[in-house]
């Protein structure tokens, strides 16, 4: 049964690598094979379950046929608890570096670029997605100025501007950081953040360049020295505001948590945010719930988008913000004609240029 018969069909193929002499347990979903290469991140957490990898490699199915690239989704987890980070990694790169003729991998949750180096040609630039711009990585702006991409064109449509904006972020890592930057240069409120330390809340907005610094010398415990007292995490999603961005694990906006929300409109950087039926709750409030596919795909476009093949870091955001707009739009003029949630409409898009392309 395929991914465009039915969304809940099972992946293709689930590959475990195993080593018990470095502690090596992770595994490889590829989700279909109606393209020769399938692609997607390695995300490195103690927790990493199958079904989770798995739900990530169909959410990038979608991504990429939204955005109009012919790979067949993936997906890798790697546990780690702690211990030997290096040797755990360089014993995985070997594995998958076997792998490299039908799956290609890069970073994600707890991996970083300069980790997946090693699979890039010795002798060549460093690629665009491991670079850094006036002090951040390439990959995490990317992801960042899609989602200012995406907002700019929600907010143009009630005949609003992005400056001015109020913009909460759920989950202020390396993404959390970059959307940060990308909105707050547009102008935008940053009025609330949280990390697992808690949640730090102020509708006159935060000062996103202090948060930053905070965040490079705190980490996670920047809400403990910013001079407000920090709030449960969960607040985050009760703060009003005009856009709210989940960027923390899966599932974090549910059917028992949508009644709480106070926003025009959810635009994730994470992956597979909202639980089920959670999107269709949001749209019977009149909440405008983008798909996390569409709007967290600047890291794809930082790997395909012409733009980025060059050495112009500006040029490369200027372009992924316009792709991750551009497809924004298509997919709400799809919604609106057909009656539908964008997510539908964003599915149906992704399984034509799969159809068309395969």
């Amino acid at each position: 049964m395929s991914v465009l018969d039915r969304s809940d069909a099972p992946p293709l193929r689930v590959i475990q690598l195993n080593d018990p002499s470095v502690g090596l347990e992770a595994v490889i979903v590829i989700d279909h094979d109606l393209f020769p290469m399938s692609a997607g991140g390695t995300r490195m957490v103690p927790d990493v379950t199958a079904d989770e990898v798995a739900r990530l490699a169909r959410a990038m199915t979608w991504k990429f046929g939204v955005a109009q690239v012919p790979y067949a989704g993936a997906k890798a987890g790697l546990r780690f608890a702690g211990g030997d980070r290096s040797t755990l990694l360089t014993a995985y790169l070997e594995r998958v570096a076997e792998l490299r003729d039908f799956f290609l991998t890069g970073p994600d949750m707890g991996t970083n670029p300069e980790d997946f180096l090693s699979l890039e040609p010795a002798d060549g630039p460093t690629p665009m997605w491991a670079r850094s711009f006036e002090g951040m990585g390439m990959d995490d702006l990317a992801v960042g100025y899609g989602i200012k991409g995406a907002a700019q064109v929600v907010l143009e449509r009630q005949g609003r501007p992005l400056a001015g904006a109020s913009v909460a972020i759920e989950g202020f890592g390396k993404v959390g950081a970059g959307t940060a930057r990308a909105c707050a240069q547009a102008g935008a409120r940053i009025v609330a953040v949280s990390t697992i330390e808690g949640a730090l809340v102020d509708p006159s907005g935060l000062d996103a360049a202090e948060l930053l610094s905070l965040r490079d010398t705190h980490g996670d415990a920047l809400v403990h020295h910013l001079g407000l007292a920090p709030r449960p995490r969960e607040e985050l999603f009760t703060v009003e505001c005009d856009i709210l961005v989940p960027g923390a694990r899966p599932d974090v906006i549910r059917v028992d948590n949508v009644g709480s929300l106070r926003c025009l409109a959810v635009i994730p950087t994470a992956n597979i945010p909202y639980g089920p039926d959670a999107v269709e709750a949001l749209h019977e409030r009149g909440i405008l719930a983008l798909p996390d596919f569409v709007t967290n795909a600047g890291g794809v476009h930082l790997y395909e988008a012409p733009g980025c093949k060059g050495d112009d870091p500006a040029a490369c955001l200027a372009e992924v913000e316009s792709l991750i707009g551009e497809t924004t739009s298509r997919v709400l003029d799809a919604a609106e004609a057909a009656g539908v949630t964008p997510t539908e409409a964003a599915l149906e898009i992704a399984r034509d240029f799969i159809r068309s392309a395969a």
